[in-house]
């Protein structure tokens, strides 16, 4: 958001405060609130279930949107097609409406991502960090990960696969 613009809306929801109008303007300064991101990478698609239930509460306790990301690898992008893409994305996302549905009382809804990628893993989660805004932290599961190589801005934590 640009300056002026920040200012326009804290003058405004200064004077609607003044006017007694607390709910207004707390509306009004929640509107240009950007979500934090959580970004999650992981290699793979039998991880699925794992990451979406490790990342869940985190989400809904910080109040974040997530980002999936499947890193493939360059090698396998010969072999699998638009077909895989579209296969993928309906998975995650039945996958991902049953564990939601399993949390207890989850008032909120959770916006979430998925998104699929064919490079090295460093290099993706690299990039991802480098294109997203407000990004919290990162959450990898690799089994051939080097956290020497990630060379991130944001702090990131490895999930185990057990």
């Amino acid at each position: 958001m640009k300056i002026m613009k920040m200012l326009e809306s804290v003058a405004t929801a200064a004077a609607f405060a003044e006017a007694g109008e607390q709910d207004t303007a707390l509306e009004i300064m929640q509107a240009h609130e950007k979500q934090k991101k959580i970004i999650v990478a992981y290699d793979g698609e039998p991880a699925e279930r794992q990451v979406i239930r490790a990342a869940l509460p985190v989400a809904i306790r910080l109040h974040c949107e997530l980002l999936f990301t499947c890193v493939l690898g360059r090698a396998r992008s010969e072999k699998l097609g638009k077909r895989f893409l579209e296969v993928s994305n309906r998975s995650f996302k039945q996958i991902f409406s049953e564990e939601v549905a399993k949390l207890p009382g989850v008032q909120q809804s959770i916006n979430a991502r998925q998104i699929v990628v064919f490079e090295g893993f460093n290099e993706a989660v690299r990039r991802i960090c480098n294109e997203t805004r407000e990004v919290e932290f990162v959450l990898l599961r690799c089994e051939e990960c080097k956290p020497a190589q990630l060379h991130i801005d944001v702090p990131y934590f490895f999930m185990t696969t057990t």
